[in-house]
């Protein structure tokens, strides 16, 4: 991370000739081109509000002791935790869907105490030792998991959807959104099937 942290002070003192040559450093170091699954627990407020902090926080343990090794059999990494909300980074947008619905499939076996909703975007971002990342990709993919998903769905980009294997086992439902004052279409995963 100080590596990372050292470029942006760089990037923030150089001219405008210079920008360039330091934005493709920090690119060439630390960028890839991923799927990005954004994961937040249901109802965060209400619960909290209901029963109070500490009860909740034991779900949020769950849901990350739940989570971790899902993400990992599917060949992703947990980039990070932070408060009732996970982002993981998988080499493919099929490993990250797959994980997406062994998620809510382990959530319903297990009858947890809590619902999730996730997104996935596909692209190119930053992503830092493993443990942290920036770009559209990743705000993308934060705003459907916590702003639009619904409680049990999974939400696809258009650019996610592009690269889906064409077996890919479920059905999608086009719908339209705005996020951030974006128009675009997301395509919600029938686990149905």
């Amino acid at each position: 991370m100080q590596d990372f942290l050292a470029l942006i002070d760089r990037l923030n003192a150089s001219d405008e000739a210079g920008r360039g040559q330091v934005e493709a450093e920090l690119w060439r170091r630390f960028g890839v081109e991923q799927a990005v699954l954004a994961l937040d627990m249901s109802q965060f407020s209400l619960s909290v509000r209901r029963s109070g902090i500490l009860p909740y926080l034991g779900l949020i343990r769950r849901m990350q002791a739940l989570t971790a090794p899902i993400v990992a059999s599917h060949g992703g990494i947990v980039v990070k935790y932070a408060a009732d909300n996970m982002i993981a980074a998988f080499p493919t947008v099929d490993a990250a869907a797959a994980a997406a619905l062994d998620i809510n499939r382990s959530i319903r076996e297990n009858s947890e105490r809590f619902a999730v909703a996730m997104g996935v975007d596909y692209g190119r971002f930053l992503l830092i030792d493993g443990n942290e990342c920036y770009g559209d990709t990743v705000n993308v993919a934060c705003k459907l998991g916590e702003d639009v998903a619904e409680s049990g769905e999974v939400l696809l980009t258009a650019a996610a959807r592009a690269r889906l294997d064409q077996a890919f086992p479920h059905a999608l439902r086009d719908q339209a959104v705005s996020i951030s004052g974006l128009e675009m279409h997301v395509f919600a995963v029938d686990a149905a099937r």
